[in-house]
């Protein structure tokens, strides 16, 4: 509870400076478009957090990762690589792959991001962000079981030519550059474009090598729109994201024979501390990224109604590679290269009678994933005898030096979803809201997995002495067996299912007076099936669906004058059949499974409130009371990456200096005792649960041309592990994927 502490102090400030309000000063409505029409916060029966265009700035927002800091209930951490990127809202989510559907799905000006990866590269030009609570299917096109991002990025400006100049620069040489243009082209066609580029040193120092987790990324975005009538509006958009960096490397503990080995090698000792932010590893852990993407929106807006059609199409290819054991040591390499594409269409029809708003849509999706490419995808290295005497004294009969795999797996996807939802205004003051969606989908898998190994236990049972075979038998090995194929068993197969699933939602909302309104819903969301592509023997490969449904209840109300606004909302979800993505025993690859039900019970609650005319809090607080499985092998346990109580508090402070005004912002969040490891109960240890807070805080000046601040995040250098993982076992290596340590910066911005 000691973490409450300043967020009690912080609001016990605002609530004494309320009584010094001017009778002017009032909180800015939040507009958004959660129900795919623009609506104000407080209107809607859906429980949201937003992001206007200035708080993004004043907060120094720049990637998802920032947003998730500052919303109690959305998690988002990384590991291995960007598109390993696990998101969740309350507690709900899987690490992403090439094979697993996320369970919190991101869109960009409406088009579904079909990866998490490809959401988390640094933002820029956005206009607002929001993140919607629980299950979406009966708004979006694709289906979305525990929540959705929504990232709305600036429109092309068909009255003057406007945009903005921004560099940075901070700690760990980081540099980066951002900058818009947008303006007209002729009387109804305009055009905007966007870029950024960023550049960081790596922040977890390598005694044997370049320092890891830096960045080098660019992307650029551009946008042409026509409106040739009042009724039609046509937007072209296209986009290009380049990353290339050494990324996503852990802090680590070995064993001490593993450290004396590390030493043996002239590296000093690293000791027991996986916080101090050093490694040593002789082979980096690269990520190099290119995707492109473009969409056609058309809108065609007459008095019988409204009628949007969204094309989208995109394109992506990875590489990332890792020593397994994350030091100088070489046991085991690993690369997991990866590419896929996907086209999407939606259409949807809206309308207004009386006292009636209803909107339907149609939807169809097609992806392709490609996971190994065909090509080497794992090498045992020379130094893997050294975990014979952590390992065991059976490793160097079931492993050998130059053991190796290839793989190759594809995954198709086909999708179709018809949806809709009506909302009946009964009287001034009841609306009552009813969704269905409908969806059919088929995805298709071909498996390759071929194994070589030299070990004695990978022959032929024939060519083993009968007394060598009764030994092994004693340690539970059977030949032909190797520590490759137990961790990527071999297979070429191809694979083949389909579903149908039925999604609702029921939600009823009540004016209590003008300023206040009630709510409560009901909803179901379905996160889809499909098939493991590393881990399983044949007949585990398939795991099903997920389906979730949410009970809400909740208020929403505009107290002082437009002082204060209180949103709260308490919550009821039961997931049956839930996927987890765990990491193998055998430390080497990952699987996917249905681990069993689980259920999530808790409150979201959001103050906004102007204590004083230069002064704004928000205050934000999510409380658990249930998270855990209630069925299954792991009956009782606790999700990963959600926790009893996880909260923020944040405050802007302006007045006026010169011709502009001085601005201090402050943030802080905190997430108490939470599992950072999906593993189950059976291998969780003490290092498994983590807490963390973080203090970020903004002093800047601006006019309504410049803007100049310095700024630093996690200025308390709070040292917290995102994820934690099951040992590798050669090494018993411990992994601590950290989060970023203090960094600091100063950044300039021009606006004309």
């Amino acid at each position: 509870m000691s973490k409450l502490k300043p967020l009690v102090s912080g609001l016990a400030l605002a609530i004494y400076g309320a009584g010094a309000f001017g009778q002017t000063a009032t909180l800015e409505e939040v507009i958004v478009t959660a129900t795919k029409k623009a609506e104000s916060l407080q209107d809607i029966a859906v429980t949201v957090t937003a992001f206007s265009e200035d708080t993004i700035l004043e907060a120094n927002i720049r990637d998802a990762g920032d947003v998730a800091i500052l919303t109690p209930s959305l998690n988002i951490n990384a590991n291995i690589s960007p598109f390993s990127t696990r998101v969740t809202i309350r507690g709900i989510g899987t690490t992403g792959s090439t094979f697993l559907e996320p369970s919190v799905g991101t869109f960009v000006d409406g088009v579904y991001l079909n990866r998490s990866g490809l959401a988390v590269s640094d933002l820029v030009d956005i206009e607002r962000i929001e993140v919607l609570q629980g299950p979406q299917g009966t708004l979006y096109g694709k289906n979305t079981n525990a929540g959705a991002i929504s990232i709305t990025t600036k429109s092309p400006n068909f009255e003057e030519t406007e945009g903005h100049l921004e560099a940075t620069a901070g700690n760990y040489s980081m540099q980066r550059f951002t900058g818009s243009a947008s303006g007209p082209i002729a009387e109804n066609l305009a055009y905007r474009i966007a870029g950024n580029y960023h550049e960081r040193d790596g922040y977890l120092e390598n005694l044997a090598g370049p320092d890891l987790n830096d960045a080098d990324e660019w992307n650029v975005v551009g946008k042409v729109a026509w409106e040739p009538t009042d009724e039609l509006a046509i937007l072209l958009k296209a986009s290009r994201v380049e990353r290339d960096m050494n990324c996503c490397s852990p802090d680590s503990v070995h064993d001490p024979l593993a450290d004396q080995a590390i030493i043996d090698r002239g590296q000093p000792p690293l000791g027991d501390d996986p916080f101090d932010h050093k490694t040593s590893q002789d082979v980096p852990s690269p990520f190099e990224q290119e995707a492109t993407a473009a969409s056609l929106h058309i809108d065609y807006d007459a008095d019988w109604g409204k009628i949007e059609s969204i094309t989208a199409w995109d394109d992506y290819e990875v590489e990332s590679s890792q020593e397994a054991s994350r030091s100088v040591l070489d046991t085991t390499w690993l690369d997991q290269p990866q590419s896929g594409d996907s086209f999407s269409q939606e259409l949807r029809f809206s309308n207004s009678t009386d006292n009636v708003d209803y909107m339907a849509g149609v939807y169809y999706f097609e992806q392709e994933t490609r996971e190994f490419e065909g090509e080497l995808s794992s090498v045992i290295g020379s130094d893997v005898a050294i975990g014979a005497q952590i390992f065991g004294p059976q490793l160097p009969l079931i492993v050998a030096p130059g053991d190796y795999s290839y793989q190759d797996s594809v995954f198709e996807t086909e999708t179709m979803a018809v949806f809709g939802r009506a909302t009946w205004h009964v009287g001034d003051n009841w609306h009552l809201t009813g969704g269905l969606r409908w969806s059919d989908e088929e995805k298709d898998a071909d498996l390759f997995v071929d194994v070589t190994s030299t070990a004695l236990t990978a022959q032929d049972p024939e060519n083993i002495p009968p007394a060598i075979l009764a030994l092994l038998a004693q340690q539970g090995i059977f030949p032909p067996f190797s520590l490759l194929s137990s961790a990527r068993p071999e297979i070429d197969e191809s694979f083949n299912r389909s579903s149908d699933n039925v999604d609702w939602l029921a939600s009823a909302s009540y004016d209590l007076n003008f300023d206040t309104l009630l709510f409560a819903s009901a909803s179901t969301g379905t996160k889809s099936g499909g098939f493991n592509g590393v881990a399983g023997e044949s007949e585990d490969r398939e795991f099903d669906d997920e389906s979730t449904t949410s009970y809400e209840l909740g208020i929403k109300t505009t107290l002082m004058d437009s002082r204060l606004r209180i949103n709260s909302t308490l919550f009821f979800t039961q997931i049956e059949d839930m996927q987890t993505n765990q990491q193998a025993a055998s430390g080497l690859g990952q699987f996917t499974s249905n681990q069993g039900e689980a259920e999530v019970a808790g409150l979201d609650f959001q103050m906004d409130a102007l204590p004083l005319q230069n002064l704004t809090v928000t205050f934000g607080l999510q409380y658990l009371d249930k998270y855990e499985f209630t069925g299954g092998p792991d009956k009782g346990l606790d999700l990963a990456y959600a926790a009893e109580l996880s909260g923020s508090l944040a405050a802007t402070l302006v007045f006026p200096l010169a011709d502009g005004g001085v601005y201090l912002r402050g943030d802080y969040s905190f997430m108490d005792d939470h599992t950072t490891n999906p593993a189950p109960a059976a291998q969780l240890e003490d290092k498994d649960v983590q807490d963390r807070q973080n203090l970020n805080m903004v002093l800047g000046w601006r006019n309504d041309n410049w803007n100049l601040s310095v700024w630093g995040k996690n200025l308390t250098d709070e040292e917290y592990a995102v994820q934690t993982l099951v040992p590798y076992p050669i090494t018993d290596m411990d992994a601590y994927f950290l989060a970023p340590p203090r960094t600091y910066g100063a950044t300039l911005r021009y606006d004309f």
